[in-house]
């Protein structure tokens, strides 16, 4: 259990709903899954679904068909998605799994859910992950030649007030450039910035296919 996980489990997800309930947030989410292009009878792997805000908008991205495998270190957020996913009637589309993503492989394995999916789904996760360089690389190795990937996360450019809040209650690094290793092997990337660059900080939605 990394340090996120235990801040998560222990703190975080008390508030998190509640804090993340912005209309940039919920921007960036619609952005986001727009940027994967899935349709029906899709499989999506969704790396730190957190307390499952993005899952109803997968869904009916999905359509009556289709299949998402979630998976999050922090038992408390995925018993907050699980209970989401009970109350708004889409609970068997959803496969939960409790783990850390660097253990990615054994994970899916374990659940028999390592085939490889049409789309890949990473929000607010690869800034609070320990080795996030390889969480990425190991999650986009179970993503499907010509599949989609979707990341959306905040990055800060300079240290700020908000920057160090940001890492005391989400354990996230915003200064990491999260976007960077798609934009290095994925084609048609794209990215798009929330506010419009230039800023100091920003969300940030980036999408590429893989070749």
């Amino acid at each position: 259990m990394s340090y996120a996980s235990k801040l998560y489990d222990l703190l975080t997800s008390r508030f998190y709903d509640k804090q993340m309930d912005l209309e940039l947030v919920h921007e960036a989410r619609r952005c986001v899954v727009s940027g994967i292009k899935v349709g029906p009878g899709a499989r999506v792997l969704e790396v730190g679904c957190g307390s499952g805000l993005n899952q109803p908008l997968l869904i009916e991205a999905l359509g009556e068909t289709g299949q998402i495998v979630a998976l999050d270190a922090s038992i408390e957020m995925l018993n907050q998605a699980k209970v989401r996913a009970q109350e708004q009637g889409y609970a068997d589309r959803v496969v939960f799994i409790h783990g850390d993503a660097r253990k990615l492989d054994l994970l899916l394995r374990d659940a028999g859910e390592d085939d490889e999916f049409d789309a890949l789904f990473l929000t607010l996760i690869l800034t609070v992950v320990p080795d996030w360089r390889r969480v990425f690389e190991t999650a986009y190795e179970h993503l499907k030649v010509g599949g989609r990937c979707s990341i959306m996360d905040s990055y800060w450019s300079k240290s700020s007030i908000t920057h160090w809040l940001v890492r005391s209650l989400y354990a996230a690094d915003s200064k990491r450039p999260t976007f960077e290793p798609l934009r290095e092997i994925a084609a048609e990337y794209q990215v798009e910035f929330l506010p419009p660059a230039p800023q100091d900080s920003f969300f940030f939605v980036a999408s590429g296919t893989k070749k």
